[in-house]
């Protein structure tokens, strides 16, 4: 798991290619050598050498090898490298061979001859796919470290923290075991509160990690588990440890990978500030900030179309709201709500958020749910409940016409009226899949024919007048002139 505070910067991706013919195996190392960091293998049995070496990315591999072919290389991977993506090449191209490369478990198939641009086409593509995967698992463990935070911050009971910890470790991790023990306030005794001996204690001479180590194995009886299936993490707050957490795995389970063993630690770090009540309140709101700009990072990252559109929504609405002349928690709530607004789109399918062209209608009845989803993502967040009207609310229209609910004129709250308003002229300056962005003016003038019927009128007004004065749109390295186009309102 990614820092999500400061994300680093984006390694090349690596990419096998597993072909027994010389001049294919060799034309395609120097065909994407420029964009990728390429290793070459002549067969499958090579491959599981390299990749039992180093992580790869992506594997091209050819089906018809000696040793081990491309179906049993495959399987491999479905079974120890779950997070390697596989593209299959195959002299064979036909429907049913691609069908069955599918099968078995291939994102993609390029048949023989390679051709040169749609090996790099194809290539691309799966790269993207992954990218958008790997961005909703870590918007879900997002959403599950901020639900965990929240969770924990409704109550001071040490139970209901354990229960709480119980609950959303299993959920995440499945462990066959969990222990955790807690350092008693005079720093004298370990206490076990999840284990095999809840309740046990043992006198300690020292606090320190090697001595907490030590004592929390002693009170606890760890399974026996077959490497990488362990971890041990000390507990600490306010720079000195508090206890110890460790989880197990059984040998049919995979084994904890470092993204994982992160995430783990940053579980430590929540329950070890819930359990040391002297920090509990500062840690659980520098948190809260933290994690805000960790979610709207995430969102608008979900696809190279809509990235960055969270934040301009946000900055738009912020200044509106400003011109509006509203207070400054008002102003925070729509700064919020800004960021998140699009959060359901976690819950919107791939095919349907993604899709290069006009969604059918059973299409957009699953777009259309996505500011319920969102309110149902973050209800369970005490500190965000007061911006959850805005989210519902940021595709009402004043004429009655919008969703999820119908509301109409002062029905809509007002910061979610202004959301509206931003999000409209932020998605039509934007290019889309399935449309060019439109020239900012021209985004304008589609916002005045919708004013009094999509967006409140005195909103719409000051808007125009303010990004006609202040030209904010300039500031916005997304955005192109384009041709005229007919644009639609949703975004």
């Amino acid at each position: 798991m990614a820092d999500y505070a400061s994300p680093s910067p984006i390694a090349r991706p690596r990419i096998l290619v597993v072909e027994d013919e010389t001049n294919i195996r060799e034309f395609c190392r120097l065909l994407l050598r420029r964009e990728y960091g390429v290793v070459v293998a002549e067969h499958g049995l090579a491959a599981i050498t390299m990749l039992q070496q180093q992580p790869f990315d992506l594997v091209v591999t050819d089906l018809q090898m000696p040793h081990v072919d491309g179906i049993a290389l495959i399987h491999h991977l479905r079974a120890h490298y779950l997070d390697t993506d596989v593209i299959v090449m195959t002299a064979n191209a036909t429907v049913e061979t691609a069908r069955e490369a599918l099968k078995l478990g291939a994102l993609d198939y390029i048949a023989k001859p390679v051709d040169a641009e749609q090996l790099q086409k194809t290539i691309r593509t799966a790269l993207e796919i992954r990218r958008i995967r790997r961005e909703k698992e870590r918007l879900s463990d997002l959403v599950l470290m901020y639900q965990f935070s929240q969770a924990i911050a409704t109550s001071l009971d040490i139970e209901e923290q354990t229960a709480r910890l119980v609950e959303f470790v299993g959920r995440r991790f499945a462990p066959i075991h969990i222990g955790l023990s807690l350092v008693d306030t005079n720093d004298e005794t370990l206490v076990v509160l999840i284990g095999s001996a809840t309740g046990n204690h043992l006198s300690l001479a020292a606090v320190d990690e090697q001595t907490l180590s030590a004592a929390h194995r002693r009170l606890i009886a760890l399974p026996a588990t077959s490497q990488g299936r362990a971890i041990e993490v000390v507990l600490r707050s306010r720079d000195r440890a508090i206890g110890m957490l460790d989880l197990a795995r059984s040998d049919e389970q995979p084994p904890f990978d470092a993204a994982e063993r992160h995430l783990i630690e940053v579980f430590a770090s929540q329950i070890a500030a819930a359990l040391d009540n002297a920090r509990l309140y500062r840690t659980l709101k520098d948190q809260y900030e933290q994690m805000i700009a960790a979610l709207a990072g995430a969102i608008e990252a979900r696809d190279s179309y809509t990235y960055g559109h969270s934040r301009q929504v946000t900055r738009y609405a912020v200044r509106l709201a400003m011109e509006l002349g509203l207070s400054e928690a008002e102003i925070e709530r729509i700064h919020y709500a800004g960021l998140l607004h699009d959060i359901g789109k976690i819950g919107v399918r791939d095919d349907v958020l993604l899709k290069a062209g006009p969604l059918a209608a059973e299409e957009l009845t699953q777009m259309r749910r996505h500011p319920q989803i969102g309110v149902r993502i973050l209800e369970q967040i005490h500190g965000l409940r007061d911006i959850l009207p805005l989210i519902a609310a940021h595709h009402e229209r004043v004429d009655g016409n919008g969703y999820p609910l119908g509301l109409r004129g002062d029905e809509i709250p007002l910061g979610a009226r202004i959301l509206a308003v931003a999000d409209a002229f932020e998605a039509l300056t934007a290019d889309r899949a399935y449309r060019a962005a439109l020239d900012p003016e021209q985004a304008l003038q589609v916002i005045q024919r919708g004013r009094g019927s999509h967006w409140d009128a005195q909103i719409v007004d000051v808007f125009v007048a303010m990004m006609r004065r202040e030209r904010l749109w300039e500031q916005s390295p997304r955005l192109r002139q384009a041709t005229r186009v007919q644009a639609p309102i949703e975004s």
